[in-house]
């Protein structure tokens, strides 16, 4: 019989009529059994009922209580009946019924649970694509950097050459020569300290920064990798 079990606020269920039918009683008889045996019933759970509308051949309306049975209250229903060809055949029908219920149950979780594990696996890996292509942006910038920090380099070496050359800043002339060949790198210097101290700086200062920058990036991959790890091992933990 098709629906003879279904699913009633989360749990298993058949219901005084399909018991009914397949016992071949009246309806009003196994709903008499419910009610004289409804403390045995319920120690297997609370048994549930509604009130049913019905409208008559004359249009009137009324209401019918429908009880619904799990299957242990079920099975056990049947045991209070008459141990007839019809009973026992409706225990194997439920029986099987119930069985086949839960295992398609089972089966839609699990293919939910796939499909869950699929559509995460998906974002999974666009995350990480994400990450990828924030990380190589990085990256290009850090190279970036590290060119212009180069720049900055060769720079200051040329200007240092300059300064092998013309030591004597004494000399009005020799100075003039020196600040027009520095000019050639983008310098302005009035004396061979400020020259100095310039150097020193920029080359602290560009060194230094591009190293914090690199070793941050390294930090922060380091740890969302280990996030990451340690997530996939709880998952694993969970799941066993």
């Amino acid at each position: 019989m098709n629906d003879l079990v279904t699913n009633h606020n989360g749990a298993l269920v058949t219901t005084q009529n399909d018991i009914s039918t397949l016992t071949n009683n009246n309806e009003n008889s196994i709903q008499k059994l419910i009610r004289i045996y409804k403390a045995d019933l319920e120690e297997f759970g609370i048994l549930e009922f509604e009130n049913q509308l019905i409208i008559n051949s004359k249009n009137v309306k009324n209401y019918k209580k429908i009880y619904f049975l799990n299957e242990q209250q079920a099975t056990l229903l049947l045991t209070y009946m008459k141990n007839s060809e019809s009973v026992r055949n409706a225990k194997k029908i439920l029986v099987f019924a119930f069985y086949q219920m839960k295992e398609k149950l089972k089966n839609l979780e699990q293919e939910q649970m796939q499909k869950l594990a699929f559509h995460q696996s998906l974002g999974y890996k666009s995350q990480l694509k994400q990450q990828k292509t924030n990380f190589k942006n990085q990256i290009k910038a850090l190279k970036y950097d590290l060119i212009q920090t180069k720049d900055e380099l060769d720079i200051c070496k040329g200007a240092l050459e300059v300064l092998k050359r013309r030591k004597d800043f004494s000399n009005e002339e020799n100075l003039r020569l020196l600040q027009k060949e520095l000019a050639k790198y983008g310098l302005v210097v009035f004396n061979e300290l400020d020259f100095a101290l310039w150097s020193e700086n920029l080359t602290k200062n560009i060194i230094g920064e591009t190293k914090r920058r690199l070793d941050d990036l390294t930090k922060y991959n380091y740890q969302l990798l280990k996030d990451k790890f340690n997530k996939r091992l709880h998952i694993k933990d969970t799941k066993c």
